[in-house]
């Protein structure tokens, strides 16, 4: 009878395990935080980081609020936290946490209730959302006027902060209403009061974010960046220096300083390795761009290895098609067609109109290319599909799709076509902002000169031709080399036989500058290098490349994947008690028979004592054969969960059953000492509770930052006790481990074991860690660990208590099982 109270216990127990594990995944894969990082400060560099990337590679056709909003959604980060530094140590507040989930009709029923710093906190929250929307529109920017009207009233009676901060979202505000004279004016107020105050860091910020609201180019941007790195510098508050030099750098570009720019990008590589930030996939594009656009193909090439190379979480691998295409760019200048098309496709292999900004531009150099070699027929339906399905929608897609058409058209002899939609790109042109010019138009107003050329219109194409040197940077050494090599030409056709020659020379000169054969040599070398090193190396290229075809699957059928993960493993868990259920009554069904003959063996032979130890003997031994089966089933399910684990995909569904897993260990254990040792019934406890936290030191592998101190009475538990204890300290520890001890921080583990009185036991666990977060309602708290915890006290027949000052305490006292 209480064998099958105590199987059928456990089946509850599991299923409710299993239930809960269910539940806790589904739950948070819907909202995490996968960027990898714990702390508030390289989580906003990487929203500012990649925001910076895309709105600048966008070349102006995403602003700056959509491009933060974009890593946010991705990376699983509030898009609050991207403007909340003065004020938010990246902890969610209620009001954050209700607009994070779009619940803004809540959040501001939230607002008539809070007072003080609570009720300014919330207000600066709900101006950011409005604010910092995409776009301009009138509506969101009254909203916003609204509640920053209400904490700058507020905030008149409250501490310096937040007049800092109330104020700096008005000056924003400003900006976005087309007001930029008194935006600048407002920041001026706010740099004024931060010196009063004495607030260096709110000042840096003032700097930072007045100067990323002026246009590119403007003298008083870059000045005002300088002036906060000179203080993120003295504060040694690498995240901001990095951010910070990151928008210097984006003048560099703007105002073609290439040179700067380069030096810049490595001290930007060398700083974030020293704070261990891993995205360095946008210095090392840059830097491959640089490489690029001045011929040195090589090291174009090694650059771009290193930006894929710098992208391994599913996560990054959502903008890869960017660095898909700077690798097609790279073979293309190599004259390695096949190749580039190849690393086009595969941007361009997930192509759906809400990711277009990720491989349009592989779309671009596909067509390009293939025009290049000839095979224009394959280029016009590529673009008439893409016209059809995905349209371009930005004024820089228009303006270049135009430019393709025509290129395109001209290469299948339709010159009117042609003509025509060289003429959309040049009335365009010129209304394109000069700030986001790069090397596009020179090669662009060439193509469209030799057009002219061509048709005997050389009037025309010299225009275009002196156009287009305009835009040619001293370092655009292929821009220098096209320009001559059409100069070249329309001398030939004018009769102007010497400017000719010396033109195809100056031509010459910077070609080979370019394309030298030591250069395609070594370019080559390194490019035979990477193909016989690509297993090894493009593992977690290949990865990634996966990771975007899971991507594709929908959040039902992921949800489904893990509800099936969990009823594999509760069908497995429940096989492995049934199992162990049917041993138990069949060893009862043979202890029992042998009993009735050692009974009838006494009656008739009570002479013969060593028969009868004979058979005391076998009981002993059936015992631990049944302990030994019950282990060895236990270590098969533990294993086949193992490799399962190896073909989940979600990190969440992995962890459960890993948790899972180290609780199969722990009974695991003590079957395997019942089975080993002399006593059947009975387990060692400071034994067993010594390799059950040197199995979950292993299991971690956390470089012993993390000390045990063990203080355990010599005392043995019968296995029913023994096994929900196990346990406990199971879930104690592996919670201490995960959550107690952040950002690779030292600590302690104690844990104490004795007797309180005659009938009574007492369990102590205690670690020294960051202890319980203060909001956290025990009562209300979903955690499955805190649960089972609490089960197994229950079947105990005991206490349980948790406390948190300077760290967790747990204790659970319980009678002694008397037999």
């Amino acid at each position: 009878m209480n064998l099958k109270l105590h199987f059928w216990a456990s089946i509850q127990l599991v299923l409710r395990s299993v239930g809960l594990v269910t539940l806790f995944v589904v739950n948070a894969n819907a909202q995490s935080n996968t960027s990898g990082y714990s702390d508030v400060a390289r989580q906003r560099l990487l929203i500012r980081i990649t925001a910076q990337y895309l709105h600048t590679i966008s070349q102006g056709q995403i602003d700056m609020d959509s491009a933060v909003r974009i890593p946010c959604k991705v990376y699983g980060l509030s898009p609050i936290l991207a403007y909340s530094e003065g004020y938010s140590d990246g902890r969610p507040s209620p009001g954050t946490s209700l607009i994070d989930a779009g619940k803004i009709k809540e959040s501001k029923e939230l607002l008539t209730r809070l007072k003080d710093s609570a009720r300014i906190r919330l207000l600066i929250e709900l101006g950011s959302y409005y604010v910092f929307m995409p776009g301009n529109r009138k509506a969101d920017l009254d909203q916003a006027a609204k509640y920053i009207d209400e904490a700058i009233n507020f905030s008149r009676s409250a501490p310096t902060q937040w007049k800092i901060e109330s104020m700096t979202l008005r000056a924003h505000l400003l900006h976005q209403s087309g007001r930029a004279d008194e935006g600048q004016k407002m920041f001026t107020e706010i740099e004024t009061l931060c010196e009063r105050s004495g607030n260096t860091l709110a000042l840096a910020q003032a700097f930072l974010r007045g100067g990323e609201v002026l246009r590119y180019g403007d003298p008083i941007r870059l000045s005002k960046f300088e002036k906060a790195l000179s203080i993120f510098k003295t504060k040694h508050l690498k995240e901001q220096e990095i951010e910070t030099l990151s928008l210097i750098n984006i003048e560099n570009f703007v105002n073609k300083r290439y040179d700067v720019a380069e030096a810049l990008l490595h001290k930007i590589i060398k700083l974030q390795t020293e704070i261990k930030f891993r995205q360095t996939q946008y210095p090392y594009d840059a830097l491959s761009w640089l490489a690029y656009r001045k011929g040195a193909l090589n090291n174009a090439l090694t650059f771009s290895n290193k930006s894929l190379a710098s992208i391994n979480t599913r996560s990054d691998s959502t903008f890869i098609g960017l660095f898909y295409t700077r690798r097609g760019l790279v073979y293309e200048r190599l004259f390695k067609s096949d190749e580039a098309i190849t690393w086009f496709d595969k941007s361009l292999k997930d192509k759906k109109r809400e990711s277009r900004m990720y491989w349009y531009r592989s779309l671009i150099g596909k067509v390009g290319t293939l025009n290049v070699i000839g095979r224009a027929k394959e280029a016009l339906p590529l673009l008439k599909e893409a016209e059809t399905k995905y349209p371009p929608t930005s004024y820089f897609e228009q303006m270049h799709f135009a430019l393709l058409l025509g290129i395109t058209y001209e290469n299948l002899k339709r010159l009117d076509l042609a003509e025509q939609n060289y003429n959309i790109f040049l009335i365009m042109a010129e209304k394109f902002p000069m700030e986001y010019v790069h090397d596009e138009f020179p090669a662009a107003f060439f193509q469209i000169a030799a057009f002219y050329r061509k048709v005997g219109n050389t009037a025309k194409a010299r225009e275009l031709l002196e156009q287009g040197k305009e835009f040619i940077s001293a370092t655009d050494i292929s821009g220098k080399g096209e320009y001559f090599y059409n100069l070249y030409k329309l001398d030939s056709l004018d009769g102007r036989y010497l400017d000719a020659i010396k033109n195809l020379n100056l031509r010459n000169d910077f070609k080979d500058s370019v394309f030298s054969y030591d250069q395609r040599k070594k370019a080559n070398e390194l490019l035979v290098k990477y193909e016989a090193e690509k297993k090894d190396k493009d593992i977690r290229l290949l990865n990634s490349q996966n990771q975007l075809q899971r991507i594709k699957a929908e959040e039902a059928d992921r949800t489904k994947n893990i509800t099936l993960a969990g009823a594999a493993s509760l069908l497995i868990i429940i096989g492995l008690l049934l199992n162990r259920y049917s041993l138990k009554q069949r060893s009862n069904r043979q202890l029992e028979a042998n009993q009735k003959e050692l009974d009838r063996k006494n009656v008739y032979l009570e002479t013969l004592n060593t028969e009868q130890e004979k058979l005391l003997k076998e009981k002993e031994w059936l015992i631990r054969e049944v302990h030994h089966r019950v282990k060895n089933n236990l270590q098969m399910v533990t294993s086949l969960l193992n490799s399962q684990s190896a073909y989940l995909e979600d990190d969440a569904a992995v962890t459960a059953v890993q948790d899972s897993l180290r609780r199969m260990q722990a009974m695991s254990l003590i079957h395997q000492k019942l089975y080993l040792d002399e006593n059947t019934s009975q387990i060692a406890m400071p034994e067993y509770i010594s390799e059950l936290v040197g199995y979950l030191q292993e299991s971690f592998d956390t470089d012993n930052r993390i000390n045990y101190d063990l203080r355990i009475e010599p005392l043995y538990l019968d296995v029913s006790q023994a096994i929900p204890l196990g346990l406990i300290i199971n879930e104690s520890i592996v919670n201490a481990i995960k959550y107690a001890f952040l950002n690779e921080h030292s600590g302690l583990v104690c844990i104490n074991l004795k007797r309180e009185g005659a009938d009574y036991l007492f369990l102590k666990i205690s670690d020294n860690g960051i202890g319980l977060p203060a909001e956290l309602d025990l009562m209300q708290h979903n955690s499955l660990g805190l649960d089972l915890m609490q089960g197994l006290t229950k079947q105990l027949k005991g206490s349980f208590t948790i406390e948190s000052l300077k760290g967790v305490h747990i204790t659970v006292r319980f009678p002694v099982l008397v037999r």
